[in-house]
């Protein structure tokens, strides 16, 4: 594939690469994808968490206790046994 950059973002890669922080253009842009590739998942994180923020105002708590983690735990091994991928939120 191949891209049209501006003469701005050229320039600020052909800089990137020039002062040795990167090895070429490809690995500039491969790094850039990655960070927003980052930021995307922590902003749905963010909307998790204040999902999770609401849902405790409400009085929508679920105890955490030797009992609920064990149930999650085999609730969890049981999916997985079934094929069941987990979802990105949860895998670092």
């Amino acid at each position: 594939m191949a891209l049209q950059l501006s003469h701005k973002n050229q320039a600020r890669i052909t800089e990137l690469v020039a002062h040795g922080d990167y090895p070429d253009a490809d690995t500039v842009v491969e790094q850039a994808l990655e960070l927003l590739s980052e930021r995307e998942r922590l902003v749905r994180l963010r909307e998790l968490v204040a999902l999770g923020v609401e849902q405790a105002n409400r009085g929508e708590l679920i105890e955490y206790n030797q009992e609920f983690r064990e149930e999650a735990m085999r609730s969890a091994l049981r999916r997985f046994a079934e094929g069941d991928v987990p979802s990105p939120d949860v895998c670092p």
